[in-house]
């Protein structure tokens, strides 16, 4: 990234990064709508054996960051990469996040670096977390790049079994994340 050369630039690219970093490392809030959409309403109850569920709960969330990835990088508001991998809120809040960021003329480049992850399954939920490093996974304002080098940073998602598929529910905060990169 270049220096900017004012002090009021500075301001609104250090703002800028800010947001984006901020932007995916946030969990989403919970939906106000208590009630259920239709691809939570009907969870599975039958659990698959722990190496197939781990094999599958990670499928999903690697088609999941792919969903992101190409969401943030296109610039594009559209959920419905996500639609059977994610649940309709998790689609739509990531879908809200993009569109903060395309609202502010950010857009990322490149792709962020997935670890060796956690999976825990405990019946019908899963736990996938992972140390995702997002200095590759660029932002870009006004065609500057806002490189990070914050390295491997703790990232998590919950899972749920919904029609005997799994599909990602929640991106865990931060600070419940076990585990450390």
């Amino acid at each position: 990234m270049q220096i900017p050369s004012s002090p009021v630039r500075a301001t609104a690219v250090g703002g800028v990064l800010v947001a984006l970093l901020a932007a995916c490392s946030a969990s989403p809030e919970p939906a106000d709508d208590p009630s259920p959409s239709p691809t939570t309403a009907t969870t599975a109850a039958s659990a698959e054996p722990s190496a197939a569920a781990e094999e599958a709960v990670s499928a999903v969330v690697e088609k999941y960051v792919t969903a992101m990835v190409t969401m943030e990088n296109s610039g594009q508001v559209d959920p419905a990469p996500m639609f059977g991998i994610a649940s309709d809120d998790v689609a739509k809040q990531e879908a809200a996040r993009v569109k903060d960021l395309v609202d502010q003329g950010i857009h990322r480049e490149g792709h962020p670096t997935l670890g060796e992850p956690t999976i825990t399954v405990d019946g019908s939920s899963a736990r996938y977390e992972v140390c995702m490093d997002q200095d590759a996974w660029v932002g870009v304002y006004e065609d500057q790049k806002l490189a990070t080098d914050y390295g491997p940073l703790p990232t998590g998602w919950d899972l749920a079994l919904v029609d005997d598929a799994w599909v990602v529910t929640a991106t865990v905060p931060d600070k419940d994340v076990t585990l450390t990169c």
